[in-house]
Formats: structure tokens, sequence, C-alpha cells
């Protein structure tokens, strides 16, 4: 059975090392200008979230936001919609999965991925996610190994094989809150 093309982020699979799985609070600047979907890599700007880039030093997986809005309301949400502004233009509150021990499940998205790729790390696509249902379309490219994201090795379901758009699990060894 062929793998289908339908990559969804990263999501919290299991921890390395035993542990509990839980996001930790961080900032979003009120105002910020890019969406971050529910999924995605982020990388830290100045201790702000901000969107993650395909090389870039990654500080977890994006779990959702609250804020309150300029007109008073709490707001949740799976995503954080580009230039949101809060009400006193406070900070947002971001969630984010930011244990390096945490391996996640994602897609390959380009390449045709092999046995061979367990132990290396590749680089993230960084397609930009559904505001239909807040989840991100991030994935990994099989392409290069140059990137950020450790392969660790293939999920085993009888609904996907190792091969083009095959779904594996990662870590993140170079996460900023790595010691």
């Amino acid at each position: 059975m062929a793998n289908t093309d339908k990559p969804n982020g990263f999501t919290p699979a299991y921890h390395l090392y035993g542990g509990t799985i839980q996001s930790a609070k961080m900032r979003i600047e009120s105002g910020y200008g890019t969406a971050i979907m529910s999924g995605d890599v982020v990388n830290l700007s100045g201790g702000y979230v901000i969107q993650g880039t395909a090389t870039g030093t990654p500080a977890g997986i994006f779990h959702g936001v609250q804020w309150t809005a300029s007109d008073g309301t709490p707001k949740w949400s799976n995503q954080w919609t580009a230039s949101t502004a809060t009400l006193g233009s406070e900070d947002a509150v971001a969630y984010i999965y930011r244990d390096p021990g945490i391996a996640y499940e994602a897609q390959f998205t380009a390449g045709t991925p092999a046995v061979t790729f367990i132990g290396n790390k590749y680089t993230l696509s960084t397609t930009a996610g559904s505001t239909t249902n807040g989840r991100s379309k991030e994935g990994v490219t099989a392409t290069t190994s140059s990137g950020i994201a450790l392969c660790l090795g293939f999920v085993d379901e009888p609904s996907n094989a190792i091969g083009a758009y095959a779904r594996a699990y990662f870590s993140f060894p170079t996460n900023v809150f790595a010691v």
C-alpha cells in the first residue's frame, strides 16, 4: 500500500526517557505578523516564540495559544493568526512542547526515505498550515542530511511503508533547551 502525501506537522508520540509529555508556557508578542499552527516547529527571537525556519535552532513544537482579544474576550486557539492584536498589547501565552526528550511523529514530504535514514538529521519542509483546522502541514525532507530533525525510526503501522511519504519519529537534539 502506498503512503499518502498528507503532512500534518509534528505530533508528540513518546518520551525518549519515559518522562511526561507536557507543554510549557512561553510568549508571543502582540501583533506578531506570521501565522503559527499546531504542530509547527517554532524558534525564539528575543525570548519570544516565532514561526520556525527549515534549519533554525528549534525551541519546540507549537501546541496552542491563549490571549485576551482587544475587546476583552478571553481566547484560546490551536493557531496564532498573523498580526493578532491583544488587549493592551499584552503578550499572548503560547503553549510549546519544548522538552528535547520528546519524540514526534511527522511525515517525510520529499524524496524516498530508507532504513539508512535512521540516525541522520534532515531539513524541515515549512509549508503553510491550514487556517480551517489550525493544523500544521510541516514535515521533513528526505533530500538532505544537513538539517535539524533527527530520524529515530519509522512508524510501524500497516498504513505506513518505508519509502515515499513515510511517517517517522523525530527528535530535535539541537533544541534551544537541550542540556
